[in-house]
């Protein structure tokens, strides 16, 4: 009678890195069947790790046994470790198969069925395998921390980066050889954007994902929300607490996607709450105020729908509520764009402003010098706290476990310290570049919105008023308007009349100007 056998061939993946090979893995077992006159019925060839059974080939030979039982005599593989490097599940799976009267067997290290010292020396095999495994899962921890200790990403590459190797093929079977380096990509650009439109504040982060991806950028809500929170887009790594070694960040050696001041905006919107108007289930264009408008007869929500007449369709923004609120689309933003006359700069003192704004230069930069001097005294004051208290846990003046926890703290301090050096180090506060093309777009508010598309409409309207417009057949009104431009526009209108001198002496406005932060970046003139 034939003896119908299966055989099994595994490598994992840096098994086969290694020049090991499953095609003389099968040469080899053939050799051995053919021997024995045993009757191959089936082949599985596996590349996964041994650590547990949950492998997909693993997962095919048990469905065929199940079905085939009756028809399979054994289960042979090369040696043991190729079978199993996990002790205590192999012995149940042996246990599973003998039950079907399915012997388990390695041809290099075959053990013989009825010998009564097979138990131990297959708990022999099994545990050199597993202890194996274990040297090298040690190892791999070890060189993952120390990579990331010297700013390296260890894990798989972020969106809108590609991961390579940071050293040749020779140097792979060391340490550094397993580096990898991130590399930009073609997303990186949807990354760059998405911060800084989030960080604008004036959409839902939602919304900014829905028309990134009309854009093409492909990215779930979860998988947005986890890329907006990530360090490595600022080139930090996170090193997490290993063998009694606290936690850190360090420096990536990496190129960043975006600055520190960008994504420390970012997170303060994550936790945070604004008005950023209602958000519309669907994007129609030929409504771009859709939600920016609250009914004046009922407080209701004001929506938009499109009428069919005679020769042409007609767009109104109108009550949800079904009063007498209704007005054309094409008329509404013309009310809108009567209300954007009171709230922009007049013509008479817009020199005057852009002296004022250029003026402020110095004031801006003293400022920066000052902050700046004081957060390094405040580092250099953290990092001798951290001293003096290693010298007293070397002088045995204070426990290990108080010494973790005053070095705890001081080091979240100086981690914020060093972020803000940081930012204050790199970052160009120069407004020069900004002022002529900025004050000209806040002298023509009225013009630059009817002359914007949908999204520009929305950007306008989000940043000019930070509660929702009262909306009529009579017109527009809001009470609730950027402080920023509230106070050029109020300032303004007290500056007619007066000397230019006087205005950059007297009314200098340099405390109340943006700071490179505020964009006007998407506006239509590409300011």
């Amino acid at each position: 009678m034939d003896t119908n056998v299966i055989l099994y061939l595994r490598v994992s993946t840096d098994e086969q890195a290694r020049g090991f090979s499953l095609d003389y893995q099968e040469e080899s077992l053939k050799r051995f069947c053919q021997l024995r006159s045993y009757n191959i019925v089936a082949t599985y060839r596996e590349d996964h790790s041994a650590k547990n059974f949950k492998r997909p080939e693993w997962n095919k030979l048990q469905s065929f046994v199940k079905t085939n039982k009756r028809t399979v005599d054994k289960i042979l593989f090369a040696k043991w470790d190729r079978f199993s490097r996990n002790v205590h599940e192999a012995f149940n799976i042996i246990s599973q198969f003998e039950n079907m009267g399915i012997e388990v067997n390695a041809a290099e290290q075959w053990l013989e069925p009825e010998n009564p010292d097979k138990i131990i020396l297959l708990s022999f095999y099994l545990s050199i395998g597993e202890a194996e495994r274990r040297k090298i899962a040690s190892r791999t921890k070890d060189g993952t921390y120390e990579a990331k200790t010297q700013g390296y990403y260890a894990s798989r590459a972020p969106f809108g980066y590609d991961s390579h190797r940071d050293g040749n093929k020779a140097q792979r079977g060391v340490s550094k050889g397993k580096r990898s380096l991130l590399v930009p990509n073609n997303n990186a650009h949807f990354v760059t954007r998405a911060f800084r439109e989030v960080a604008m504040d004036i959409e839902s982060i939602e919304t900014t994902r829905k028309r990134l991806n009309n854009d093409g950028m492909i990215l779930e809500k979860s998988s947005f929300t986890e890329m907006l929170k990530n360090l490595v887009y600022v080139g930090k790594i996170v090193v997490p607490e290993y063998k009694k070694e606290p936690s850190k960040i360090v420096n990536a050696v990496h190129e960043p996607l975006i600055d520190m001041a960008t994504f420390k905006k970012v997170q303060e919107i994550f936790s945070g709450k604004r008005w950023h108007g209602t958000k519309p289930s669907h994007k129609n264009l030929e409504f771009p105020l859709r939600d920016f408008l609250t009914c004046k007869v009922c407080g209701g929500q004001i929506t938009g729908s499109v009428s069919q007449g005679r020769s042409k369709k007609y767009a109104y923004y109108h009550c949800r509520n079904k009063c007498e609120t209704r007005v054309s689309a094409e008329e509404t933003h013309l009310k809108m764009s009567n209300l954007l006359v009171d709230l922009q700069i007049n013509n008479n003192v817009k020199e005057l402003f852009t002296e004022v704004l250029k003026d402020s230069e110095s004031q801006i930069n003293g400022n920066k010098s000052k902050q700046l001097k004081t957060l390094i005294e405040r580092q250099k004051n953290l990092k001798s706290r951290i001293e003096n208290a290693e010298n007293m846990l070397l002088d045995n003046q204070i426990a290990p476990e108080t010494f973790n926890n005053m070095t705890d703290r001081i080091k979240i301090e100086l981690m914020n310290v060093n972020d803000e050096i940081e930012i204050l180090s790199t970052r160009n506060d120069s407004i020069k570049q900004y002022v002529d093309s900025g004050i000209e777009l806040l002298a023509n508010l009225d013009i630059l919105f009817l002359e914007s598309d949908y999204e520009d409409k929305r950007i306008l309207a989000g940043s000019l008023f930070t509660g929702k417009l009262i909306f009529g057949n009579d017109g527009c009104r809001t009470t609730n308007v950027n402080e920023v431009i509230n106070v050029l526009t109020r300032t303004g209108k007290g500056l007619e009349g007066i000397k230019k001198g006087q205005t950059v002496k007297k009314y200098s406005l340099a405390v109340n100007v943006p700071g490179a932060g505020v964009e006007p970046a998407r506006f239509p003139t590409g300011v």
